[in-house]
């Protein structure tokens, strides 16, 4: 029973580390093709945050 149990728990484990992985990787392929859009915005919000920091 233990070996059953730890054995689900390794499959288990294996299949979270894999879907972690993937999310990962998506999030890495959309930053690598929205990088420059991404940049612009932060710009734009840092730009706007200092003028209400002027304020």
């Amino acid at each position: 029973m233990l070996k059953i149990i730890k054995k689900s728990l390794i499959i288990l484990l294996l299949l979270t580390i894999n879907t972690i992985a993937y999310i990962a990787k998506i999030i890495y392929k959309f930053y690598k093709k929205n990088k420059s859009n991404l940049e612009k915005y932060s710009y734009g919000i840092q730009r706007v945050l200092k003028e209400e920091l002027i304020k």
